[in-house]
C-alpha cells in the first residue's frame, strides 16, 4: 500500500476500511464516509480532484498533484506472518536472581517515565536509537540457537516480571521488552495492531515469525498498523 505523505501517520485497512495512527498525535482516527471512498480511490489509482480529496492532501495522508508517493506505508518495516510464540515454546523461563530482577524493573520505570513525559514519538524514537546501539541490524533469519537464545531471554524477562510492582500494560512492557532483548544483542520489532467493531488496540514484540510476548492467535487477531 502506498504511505502517508506525512510520516507520522500510517493506516491499515480492516474489512475494507481504512484505520490511521496518527504517531505525534498519538490518537487513532477513522474517516468521514465521503472522504473514505475518496481515500480508498486514490488508493486504487483515482485522481485527487474533490474537496474531500483536498483535505486528504491537507491532512498530509495523500500526496499533492505532482508530488510522488512513498511505495510502502509508513511503519510497515519487514514482518513476517506470526507462527510461532516465545511463550508457548517455552511457558516456564529460567529463574532470575535478584541483578535481572532490578534490570527489568529499570526498564520498566524507564518507559514509563518516558511515556509520562515525553510524546510517543519521542518515546518510540529513543527505544529504536537504543536497539540500534545495542541490537544492530536485524536478524536477517532465526538459526535453532537464535530462536532459543530469544525464548530464554524473553522467558527471564517475563518472569522477572513478575516482581514489578507494576501492573502490566501492553505498551510499555513491549517497549521494555524491546530494550532488554536490545542489551542481550537481540533485534526484535514493537509491533502496533487494531481490532474493529469495536475498536482495540494492542502492542507486541516480534522477530521475523516470532511473537516474543504474546501467543500466536492474539497478534494474528489484530490487524498491524505500524511496526517499529
Amino acid at each position: 500500500m502506498p504511505a502517508c505523505i506525512d510520516p507520522d501517520l500510517s493506516y491499515c485497512l480492516i474489512d475494507g476500511h481504512p484505520l490511521f495512527l496518527d504517531l505525534a498525535g498519538d490518537r487513532y482516527f477513522r474517516l468521514p464516509a465521503t472522504t473514505e471512498q475518496a481515500f480508498l480511490a486514490h488508493l486504487d489509482g483515482a485522481p485527487l480532484a474533490s474537496a474531500d480529496a483536498r483535505m486528504l492532501v491537507a491532512r498530509g495522508i495523500a500526496p499533492a498533484a505532482g508530488q510522488g508517493s512513498p511505495d510502502a506505508a509508513a511503519g510497515a518495516a519487514t514482518l513476517d506472518p506470526p507462527s510461532e510464540s516465545a511463550m508457548e515454546r517455552a511457558p516456564h523461563g529460567p529463574p532470575g536472581g535478584r541483578a535481572l530482577a532490578l534490570d527489568v524493573l529499570r526498564d520498566v520505570c524507564t518507559v514509563r517515565l518516558q511515556l509520562k513525559h515525553r510524546t510517543l514519538k519521542d518515546t518510540l524514537a529513543a527505544m529504536a536509537a537504543y536497539r540500534r546501539d545495542r541490537a544492530g541490524p536485524p536478524h536477517a533469519g532465526l538459526s535453532p540457537a537464535l530462536l532459543q537464545h530469544l525464548c530464554t531471554a524473553a522467558g527471564a524477562f517475563r518472569n522477572a516480571r513478575l516482581y514489578v510492582p507494576a501492573a502490566t500494560r501492553c505498551l510499555p512492557d513491549s517497549i521494555a521488552l524491546v530494550r532488554y532483548l536490545s542489551r542481550h544483542g537481540l533485534f526484535a520489532r514493537l509491533v502496533f495492531g487494531v481490532m474493529a467493531n469495536p475498536l482495540s488496540a494492542h502492542c507486541w514484540v516480534q522477530a521475523r515469525h516470532l511473537v516474543v510476548n504474546d501467543t500466536v492467535g492474539n497478534a494474528c487477531a489484530h490487524t498491524p498498523i505500524r511496526v517499529v
